[in-house]
Formats: C-alpha cells, sequence, structure tokens
C-alpha cells in the first residue's frame, strides 16, 4: 500500500469507528514532468519525499472532518500549479525584507539585525504549504526536505520573545503526516504550534492532544 494512502486509510478507519465520515478532495496523481515544470517555474528542486506525495498519491489534497465547531480535524496541500504560486509570493515577500537594509529598524534591535537577516536568507528556500489562518504556516524546507512551522511574526521584538523562526515540524513530508494522523490531525490543544518554539520541535505526545482523537503509534 502507498504509504501516504496508508495514513489517510487508517485514520479514515479509525474515525469512521466513532461515526465520523471525513470528507476527501484528491487530485489525480502527477506526472514527472509536471514536477519538472514546477523546478523550472520556480528555480527550486523538491525533496524526494515531497515530490513522491504529488507522483505516488495526488496532484492536491483534501482532507476535513468536523464533530462539531470546537471538535474538527483538517489537512490540505495544493496543486503543483498552486504550490508554485504560493512559493512565488512567499519569495517575493522575504525579498522585499532582504532587499531593504531597514526593513526591520522598527521591530529588531540594532544587535540583533544582522541574525534576523540571516534568518530570512535560510527562510527564501521555504515553501509554505499549510496555512493555518493566523498568519502562520508549515513549509517545506526544500534544501533538506524538513517540515517547519513559520510563526508570520517571528521577528516582532525579536532577540526578547523570540530568537529564531521554524519549529521543526517533520523530518520529511511522511514523517510529518504520520505524526499529524496518530491525532487525527487535530490542532495541539494550545490552539497555537508556536508554544513549541522553546523545544524547537513539535512534541507529538499525547499529553498535548485531544486523547479522545489519538489512535497511538
Amino acid at each position: 500500500m502507498n504509504t501516504f494512502a496508508g495514513i489517510f486509510d487508517s485514520t479514515t478507519a479509525f474515525l469512521q469507528k466513532k461515526g465520523i465520515s471525513p470528507e476527501i478532495s484528491k487530485g489525480r496523481k502527477a506526472e514527472h514532468r509536471a514536477v519538472e515544470q514546477f523546478q523550472k517555474q520556480t528555480g527550486i528542486y523538491l525533496p524526494e519525499n515531497f515530490c513522491a506525495f504529488y507522483t505516488d498519491f495526488a496532484d492536491g489534497f483534501k482532507f476535513w472532518w468536523e464533530m462539531s465547531d470546537e471538535v474538527w480535524g483538517a489537512f490540505s496541500i495544493p496543486s503543483l500549479l498552486e504550490l508554485a504560486e504560493k512559493q512565488q509570493n512567499w519569495k517575493r515577500n522575504v525579498r522585499d525584507f532582504l532587499d531593504d537594509p531597514t526593513s526591520l529598524n522598527q521591530c529588531v534591535k540594532p544587535s540583533f539585525r544582522p541574525k534576523a537577516f540571516q534568518i530570512w536568507q535560510k527562510m527564501e528556500s521555504w515553501i509554505p504549504f499549510w496555512d493555518e489562518g493566523n498568519g502562520d504556516h508549515f513549509c517545506v524546507d526544500t534544501p533538506g526536505g524538513q517540515i517547519l512551522y513559520d510563526q508570520h511574526d517571528w521577528f516582532d521584538g525579536f532577540g526578547s520573545i523570540a530568537e529564531t523562526n521554524g519549529i521543526v515540524a517533520g523530518e520529511n513530508l511522511e514523517g510529518f503526516l504520520y505524526n499529524r494522523s496518530r491525532f487525527c490531525f487535530r490542532p495541539d490543544k494550545s490552539l497555537w504550534w508556536g508554544k513549541f518554539g522553546e523545544a524547537g520541535a513539535i512534541i507529538w505526545e499525547p499529553e498535548y492532544f485531544d486523547p479522545e482523537f489519538y489512535r497511538g503509534n
């Protein structure tokens, strides 16, 4: 069985036992030439595990379930065409900061600005694929394939509130999805992934999630 298919199929089976039927929208598998076109258009090579999602599973995917207004789970990933647009918008935003030496003057103390600009440089190779709805994103760091959580206001108060950006959410897309599926794609209890900033990585343990929707390892 395809690994990605297995992740969503097992989650669906768990939810159905609770009387919940997830809504699923799945695009056709992408051809390899579509990945090549993405890379030609953006100048960025997608990590192998990320490419596999598109070519072996789906070119665009949505998974959603809801038991009440407060109890729900969701995951989606855009098509390659949509991902290219997201990457280009993201890069423009990052370059707006990098190309203006005064862009951080109002929010970052002078002694911290060199480090802040180094972080912006790293972020140029990220691609957001999941929007949290509050301005934050889950991104793929294209050189290594890690999944990182981006806090949109990380540089606000840099050096006192936060000193970096990019909370590790998974070593690759498969690992990230597997861990999220263990909790049926529910958000963590705090409803803010940024709480894991001090740890530097999201802690995928039951104590941080809704126990009713923990389906084990």
